[in-house]
């Protein structure tokens, strides 16, 4: 079975791909949003456009999918690689043997940032 068999049940696929990629002001997703609000394949959709558009910003994603604006999925994709990054530097805190440097490096963020990660673990072990 194929990856993209969830679009041939699509509500989009049998409407007009204009309400999905508005152009122009006064051109809001209200029709998209209708169509999206019934279609059966939703989650799949979601899990689609998440794969496609990785972590780019707002402007890196185009039209709506699953029901949401490019602006929306791009705050979820922002909150989930940071929750992603916050874990990755507990769980190398936790292992022990890196400094913070070592850690910022391994999880592309700087040493304040790991500071502030392990801020609350530092202070529970001081308890």
């Amino acid at each position: 079975m194929s990856a993209y068999a969830w679009m041939d049940d699509a509500l989009c696929a049998q409407t007009d791909p204009d309400a999905f990629h508005p152009e122009g002001s006064g051109h809001g997703y209200r029709a998209a949003a209708k169509v999206c609000d019934a279609c059966p394949v939703r989650e799949a959709c979601e899990q689609h456009a998440a794969r496609l558009e990785g972590t780019g910003s707002h402007a890196d994603r185009h039209g709506m999918w699953a029901g949401t604006v490019p602006r929306a999925r791009a705050r979820r994709a922002d909150t989930t690689a940071k929750a992603q990054r916050d874990a990755l530097i507990l769980r190398l805190h936790a292992r022990g043997g890196m400094d913070a440097d070592e850690i910022a490096t391994v999880a592309g963020c700087d040493a304040r940032t790991v500071y502030r990660v392990t801020a609350t673990d530092r202070d529970e072990a001081a308890a």
